[in-house]
Order: C-alpha cells, then structure tokens, then sequence
C-alpha cells in the first residue's frame, strides 16, 4: 500500500491547490477558473463542488474496501462549505499571502523552520525540486 498522502487546501478568491505527495505532485485550480465553472453552473459553489468532489474522491482512494461517499453526503459537505464552515482532516492549516522582499531577513528568525523557509524561497531550489527540510532552534545551521 502506498504512503502517499493527498491534500487539498482551498481558499475562497485564490482558488484550490492539490497535493500528492510520494511522489511529489501539485496542481491547482484557479479562481478564474472556479467562477467561470459558477457561471455555467447556477447556484452552485464551485469551491464547495470541488471540495466535496475532492473529499468523495479521497474516501475511494482510501485503501479499504467499499467507502464511498454518496449523493445525500456529499451534497452535505458542499452546503457547510458554502455556508462558510472549515472542514479539514488536518491538525493545521495555515494559509496567507507572502511577498519576496525581505524574504532573506525575515526567515532566520523564523526557527524551527528556518530550512524549510529557505527552500521555498525566492532563492531556493529548482521549481519542482523537493527539498527533505529539517528542524532546528539553532540559528544558522540549516543547510
């Protein structure tokens, strides 16, 4: 059985973002792309549509026999998404707006994950790269 495991964040006017890690793989939806769905859809929420597609897709995709998320369910997870309820199977998710200036100063007072700052920074890694970031509340001795 695979360990890999799938996120889906969504935030309204930003649009949603999958991943799948092991191996590493990203795509998101745009909120253009979310609207124009709306606009052929009336009276629906497209963000609310792609999190209940998402999580029934998630529930299949379990690994154990026989889960599926039905019509009466799913139908339930877009109506509290709608109505503006946060469903998560996370223990956290962080979502905010960042901008590249300052980066370098900001990030070293940022520990433990100083590593992980760095790598996905304006002056990390290759785009696409996965970086295996560490730990640490030593100030300067992360790769």
């Amino acid at each position: 059985m695979s360990k890999s495991q799938f996120y889906v964040i969504g935030k309204r006017g930003n649009g949603v973002l999958f991943i799948r890690t092991s191996p590493l793989r990203v795509a998101s939806v745009s909120h253009e792309v979310i609207t124009e769905y709306e606009a052929s859809h009336p009276g629906i929420d497209g963000y609310a549509r792609v999190a209940a597609a998402a999580k029934g897709m998630l529930i299949g995709q379990d690994g154990k026999p026989e889960t599926n998320l039905d019509q009466v369910q799913a139908q339930g997870i877009e109506t509290i998404i709608a109505a503006g309820a946060v469903v998560s199977d996370a223990d956290f998710a962080l979502v905010g707006d960042v901008v590249d200036e300052g980066w370098d100063f900001i990030r070293v007072v940022q520990l433990p994950i100083e590593s992980a700052l760095k790598a996905v920074g304006p002056s990390g890694g290759p785009a696409g790269q996965l970086f295996e970031a560490i730990l640490s509340d030593t100030p300067n001795v992360a790769p």
